[in-house]
């Protein structure tokens, strides 16, 4: 890279616990926000995390969902805020993880995606994902491996 430009941030997405790679995406080298999208398995409506990659990990910044449900917060993590937003819980942290274990089933239309395009995370079936921030290689397409180059890159999140 020319001096001055920013390297892109990849995601690895893997089969878990096996590790086997399925996807990595590049995020914007501006941009490295991505989130995942779901339908909660218990209260069958929308929820909407949102990370960010900083410093080599995933920082969860967001989570948005309709209706209070297991595994959903019910307060403000310490230095966060848990508030209603046009009818919607948003919780907002700073919750800092190496990765991210998913389990996801078609049911639930998981997708994670970024300002490079979106990913159907049951595209590989009902399974185990872990969505972990990887060293981008020069060039790096936006969505270059395994099954990916069909993701519109004009997807983009709210």
């Amino acid at each position: 890279f020319a001096a001055g430009m920013a390297q892109a941030a990849c995601l690895s997405i893997a089969s878990n616990p096996d590790g086997a790679p399925l996807a990595r995406i590049a995020l914007p080298p501006a941009d490295a926000h991505f989130r995942v999208v779901y339908l909660h398995s218990v209260t069958r409506t929308l929820v909407d995390e949102r990370y960010v990659v900083a410093n080599g990990a995933l920082v969860q910044t967001e989570m948005r969902f309709e209706q209070p449900g297991p595994g959903l917060p019910t307060e403000a993590d310490p230095g966060g805020s848990f508030t209603t937003e046009g009818g919607r819980f948003l919780s907002r942290m700073s919750r800092r993880f190496d990765g991210i274990r998913m389990r996801v089933h078609r049911d639930q239309h998981p997708t994670l995606s970024s300002r490079s395009g979106r990913v159907d995370l049951a595209r590989w079936g009902d399974r185990a994902l872990m969505v972990v921030p990887v060293d981008c290689p020069d060039g790096a397409n936006a969505f270059a491996a395994r099954g990916i180059a069909d993701a519109p890159a004009a997807a983009k999140p709210r």
